[in-house]
């Protein structure tokens, strides 16, 4: 597979986009990836994104994903740039 990172700047924010080209996230499963102990391993504890979307929303950003089956996925989050 093959992963890529991006960094933009958009106005007044920073987008960093982190994508894959894994099997993707089925779409009853988008719903829930954020929250705490969710997860589809059978190792892991199921806090990664949901700690990630807590720090993220603390600086006033966004976290979102898209995803296709058999295409992969991409995680964007956008914060505010500091002045």
């Amino acid at each position: 597979g093959e992963i890529r990172i991006k960094a933009k700047e958009q106005g007044n924010n920073v987008m960093l986009t982190v994508s894959d080209s894994g099997a993707g996230i089925p779409d009853n499963e988008i719903g829930r990836i954020f929250k705490p102990f969710y997860t589809t391993k059978t190792k892991g504890t199921g806090l990664g994104l949901a700690i990630v979307e807590r720090y993220v929303k603390a600086l006033g950003g966004k976290l979102a994903v898209e995803s296709t089956i058999g295409n992969g996925s991409t995680f964007s989050i956008t914060i505010p740039k500091r002045q």
